[in-house]
């Protein structure tokens, strides 16, 4: 029986081999692709192109507008604040400090902050509330701040109040 089992493997890898021997010889090649000559030729010459000259339209000075005899005046008895650089300064102030309760006296909130700038004679053009990034440790200011625009002037004042130039 063992040499039964071993003739069939033999015969079963002979007939094996000689099938795959003599399988197809042709191998598929692709026909080449037929291409045209190649021409040394040079381009043909495209005609160069001239700039157009206009002429430069007239200057026309527009019209001064004129202002309607009843349009009202504006006032005269409201203070100014220079908007330009120099005149003006960005100062900050936490709103409190972190793992303490409460603020520092007059400033609860931003109407508090700006009357309580104001009453020291501090000139105030804009204030908001502003986020910042701060680090999560007790003894930190908070991420709220007071943020208040003053006149350039008052700088020393608001500085020796306890806020921060930005």
């Amino acid at each position: 029986m063992k040499n039964l089992l071993i003739y069939v493997l033999l015969s079963i890898t002979g007939i094996l081999v000689l099938l795959s021997g003599c399988g197809a010889s042709e191998v598929n090649t692709p026909e080449p692709i037929p291409t045209a000559p190649i021409v040394n030729e040079m381009p043909t010459a495209r005609p160069t192109p001239v700039p157009q000259v206009y002429p430069a339209p007239e200057a026309v000075e527009p019209a001064a507008p004129t202002l309607d005899p009843d349009y009202p005046a504006p006032p005269t008895d409201v203070p100014t604040v220079d908007p330009y650089p120099g005149g003006l300064a960005w100062v900050i102030r936490p709103v409190g400090i972190q793992c303490e309760d409460g603020t520092a006296p007059g400033y609860g909130d931003l109407r508090e902050a700006t009357s309580t700038l104001t009453a020291a004679g501090v000139k105030v053009a804009q204030s908001e509330m502003t986020e910042l990034v701060v680090t999560d440790v007790c003894g930190a200011p908070t991420s709220a701040h007071f943020r208040v625009q003053i006149a350039a002037s008052d700088l020393q004042t608001v500085l020796s109040l306890g806020w921060t130039q930005e």
